[in-house]
């Protein structure tokens, strides 16, 4: 058995003491009325019968916020379930997925349980990619995949230089991790009808603040939901999850001030530089900064001794800050600043 085990690379999850800034979620739990209108619905779930593997009315709800139809919709526990049919679906063995580096490390992980290689292209905090060298770099792939702002380095390619990808590598799909596009504004969601080779991904653990739930979708034209859904794992939302999702976003709309106000303290955070020395904020379109200095290592041990959260690198220059709540921000700040000073 040990000389026919697959070589996997594992994906580390994140602790869940002191103040949390180490995952990307949002500041808050769900508001007292969402709570009570989920409390008032759990008598109605049938805990006794399978979900419905359709999930119809999830797709309705998530379709009508996206302003797409419910057959470009496809549901699943979390955005890495849909980014783990994507690759397994395109990805077999010798087979050669692009990303950029850093990107998310669940991609390495999928890519890995199909026995396909892993092609990074690298780029830089606060510079932009070089999309001709993307698609010269990409040639040969059988998938490109991308989080689309990065995460971690906080960027955002624009939607003009992704059509650029879709026209340049038809053949292949090209697979758009949006999960912290709420705050951003380049999402490539309005030319999923347009480009056949176009996926996106989407979820509700980050600007809507339902990480617990594990409910994201995968997004593409019709035709392409239709053959992925006769692939997907059946019953992998619980009734519990539809229904708390299908509530969230029929309070879509009053996310949009909590996003507003995470992108206030976001740049808040990044002006910062102005008083800085020796540690550089880089600007970000989503809801973290990457910070980076030759003093990271008592970065670290200075966030830990105020017992706040953040996600560390192995031998990395930068780390990854969450943008929490104001007095969470205030925190993160006062601690930049003493280590600058030092």
């Amino acid at each position: 058995m040990e000389n026919n085990e697959k070589q996997v690379s594992a994906y580390q999850s994140h602790i869940h003491e002191g103040i949390l800034l180490n995952a990307n979620e949002l500041s808050q739990n769900l508001n007292e009325n969402i709570i009570r209108e989920i409390q008032q619905e759990i008598p109605n779930i049938l805990f006794n019968r399978y979900p419905d593997d359709d999930y119809t009315s999830l797709k309705k709800a998530y379709a009508k916020v996206m302003n797409v139809k419910p057959d470009m919709v496809l549901c699943g526990n979390g955005s890495d379930q849909m980014l783990g049919l994507l690759i397994g679906c395109a990805i077999s063995k010798e087979d050669v997925l692009v990303t950029l580096e850093p990107d998310f490390g669940m991609y390495d992980y999928y890519v890995s349980m199909n026995d396909g290689k892993m092609k990074k292209f690298p780029i830089q905090a606060g510079h932009n990619v070089d999309i001709e060298d993307l698609i010269e770099f990409s040639k040969g792939a059988s998938m490109l995949l991308f989080s689309n702002p990065n995460n971690p380095t906080g960027n955002v390619v624009p939607k003009e230089k992704i059509e650029r990808l879709l026209r340049a590598m038809p053949e292949i799909p090209v697979v758009i991790d949006e999960a912290y596009m709420e705050f951003s504004n380049e999402s490539v969601i309005d030319l999923l009808d347009v480009y056949p080779n176009l996926f996106v991904t989407r979820t509700l653990s980050k600007a809507f603040g339902a990480a617990g739930i594990r409910l994201g979708f995968l997004l593409s034209n019709a035709k392409n939901i239709e053959k992925l859904s006769a692939l997907n794992v059946p019953y992998s939302i619980s009734r519990l999850s539809q229904m708390v999702g299908e509530i969230v976003l029929f309070h879509a709309d009053e996310f949009q001030d909590l996003v507003r106000k995470t992108i206030e303290r976001r740049e808040q955070l990044v002006a910062l530089n102005q008083e800085l020395n020796s540690i550089e904020i880089f600007p970000s379109q989503a809801n973290f900064v990457l910070v980076q200095s030759k003093k990271i290592n008592r970065i670290i041990e200075a966030m830990n001794n105020e017992k706040i959260t953040i996600r560390v690198y192995d031998n990395k220059p930068y780390c990854r800050i969450t943008i929490g709540s104001k007095e969470e921000n205030e925190k993160v700040m006062e601690v930049l600043r003493k280590v600058d000073r030092i």
